[in-house]
């Protein structure tokens, strides 16, 4: 027993020695006691270890935070008027050391006090702010337009599409007041989260300048429950960029395409309160595209019909095939408490605004502002960016714009492009980058950007094509299986059926080449095995399909490249 206790006293001298040893390189300023009033009158050590920590958040956290004020572990939360000023200036102080700005979102009265929430955003270059893609959708005349037009141009609209008069692209459009084609829109917000777009006479937006406004502070969203208890939010925007897709069936390949192609990051879905609820809602469900709900024309609509839609809308939601929990968004504490858990519970909110009386506006304005876009860590992966169009510039050339799904792309970068119609890349030099038409020298995976090809023919690219690294070896795929889920066909399914197969910015006719049952129908599972009609393309195994002819609908997952 002896010898036991001497090997086990041995051991402890050796640990005590090494805890002594690591001592020595610890920052003594990180065992200070933090507390709700430690903001309001800091010593300098306490205040260089509240600025050592905003610093490492901000970096490690996208460079944007929300900080509440009167929070503290194991008190009652709230401080006394006199105190909460007082920590704003500290506050205030240590932003500006850490090059952010504050803006207040919310102050509330809690057991000793109060308790304000602030927004922290730092700064950055012009051509490096942050952006998030929402997808609206929704029925034909739900007024999507419209309310990005009032979004977009600060202006209320008459009642009769004013405002949406702004945003179409042909004359169709205007005459029928029916969206045809995919367009964008933007909204910046500045580092106090403020709307700076601004109309020129002519009623245009200009992008770059927006862009720059925004840019002026870069950031990214934490929630700090205290200041040292944190719980990451991960990334925000500073420019948000709206997909506006068409309602009428007619166009339902456009708005597939746009769902599946430009890569949305969350999808705004329009109900007039008038109306019922269609389609649109179960394919941002099948896609995963994490939703919230707007019901539009509040203004014009008896009450009990509204009450009536809004309670069609949460039976939905609530649904075995939807599991989300709607949340009425009435006050400006329900958007915040709404933006800050919507990606990482089932919350659905739900916005009752008026694009005529401005009733609510704000509301979203804020929901908006306080998004989360999804996280990209594939910047060390290999370069990889999916075509979504292709321009033809005079006295600039070929340019293709679409999305960065992994690694990193800069100016005279030497990429491959493909795969043609034989299934072949061929070489070519980046000359040119743009974001949100702003001139940059990077796009970062995660992000969208526009760029100039040298030496390759616009007759040669198609959608659906990609960009990958030059060192790289990708593979055309003619064939893949797929597990799919039929969402709805008027017969039955078998083999040899043929249908539009939209993946990513992928859209092409393919047949079932082999099913794994005789025939199926609308709610059955199956794995199938397809072709591609014309040329072979681009895919990854786990890629999201939608299946898409008339009115037959289906979804699944590449399982497998054959």
């Amino acid at each position: 027993m002896q010898h036991i206790q001497d090997d086990l006293d041995s051991v402890l001298d050796d640990i005590v020695r090494d805890v002594a040893v690591l001592g020595e390189d610890i920052d003594t300023s990180l065992h200070i006691t933090m507390n709700k009033v430690s903001l309001v009158t800091p010593n300098e050590a306490t205040k260089k270890h509240l600025q050592q920590t905003l610093e490492s958040i901000l970096k490690e956290n996208g460079e944007e935070c929300i900080y509440p004020i009167g929070t503290g572990e194991g008190e009652s939360s709230g401080i006394s008027d006199h105190d909460l000023d007082a920590s704003v200036e500290t506050l205030g102080a240590l932003a500006d050391a850490c090059n952010a700005d504050i803006s207040l979102l919310r102050v509330h009265e809690e057991e000793a006090g109060k308790v304000a929430e602030y927004l922290v955003r730092k700064r950055c270059a012009p051509d490096q702010f942050s952006e998030v893609r929402i997808a609206v959708v929704g029925n034909v005349d739900a007024g999507k337009s419209t309310l990005l037009g009032v979004l977009t141009h600060n202006v209320l609209d008459n009642g009769r599409g004013l405002s949406r008069q702004k945003l179409f692209r042909h004359q169709h459009e205007m005459e029928t007041g029916r969206t045809s084609s995919v367009s964008h829109n933007i909204l910046g917000f500045d580092s106090k989260g403020n709307i700076v777009n601004k109309p020129g006479h002519d009623n245009r937006l200009d992008w770059v300048q927006i862009c720059t406004d925004a840019s002026k502070d870069c950031g990214t969203a934490i929630y700090i429950a205290m200041p040292v208890l944190i719980v990451p939010m991960r990334h925000v925007f500073q420019v948000t960029t709206f997909i506006d897709l068409a309602g009428h069936e007619r166009y339902l390949k456009t708005t597939v395409f746009g769902l599946t192609g430009h890569a949305p990051q969350y999808s705004m879905l329009m109900i007039g309160a008038n109306a019922g609820i269609v389609e649109h809602l179960g394919l941002s469900l099948a896609l995963q595209v994490p939703l919230y709900v707007v019901v539009t024309k509040i203004d014009m609509c008896p009450e009990n019909i509204l009450q009536a839609t809004i309670k069609l809308l949460q039976k939905i939601l609530k649904s075995p095939g939807c599991k989300k929990i709607p949340m009425m968004v009435k006050s400006m504490d329900d958007a915040i408490v709404a933006a800050t858990n919507f990606v990482t519970t089932r919350i659905c909110p739900i916005f009752q605004v008026s694009n005529v009386t401005g009733e609510s506006l704000d509301l979203l304005k804020a929901f908006i502002n306080l998004l989360q876009p999804s996280v990209c860590n594939n910047e060390q992966g290999s370069t990889e960016f999916q075509i979504d169009d292709i321009f033809s510039v005079p006295g600039v050339g070929t340019v293709v714009s679409g999305y960065l799904r992994q690694g990193a792309i800069r100016l005279n970068d030497t990429v491959k492009l493909g795969p043609d119609a034989l299934g072949n890349y061929q070489t070519t030099v980046i000359k040119g980058i743009h974001r949100r038409r702003l001139p940059t020298s990077e796009v970062k995976a995660g992000q969208t950007g526009s760029l100039c090809l040298k030496k390759v023919k616009r007759s040669a690219i198609r959608k659906g094509m990609v960009l990958v690294a030059k060192d790289s070896e990708p593979i055309a795929t003619r064939e893949f299986e797929g597990e799919i889920l039929v969402l709805h066909h008027p017969t039955t399914i078998s083999s040899r059926y043929q249908a539009m197969v939209h993946c990513g910015s992928i859209r092409q006719t393919a047949t079932i080449v082999n099913l794994d049952q005789e025939h199926i129908r609308t709610g059955d599972k199956a794995t199938a095995t397809f072709r591609f009609i014309n040329h072979p393309e681009f895919l990854h195994v786990g890629d999201k399909i939608v299946f898409r002819e008339g009115r037959t609908k289906a979804i699944g997952t590449v399982t497998k490249l054959l």
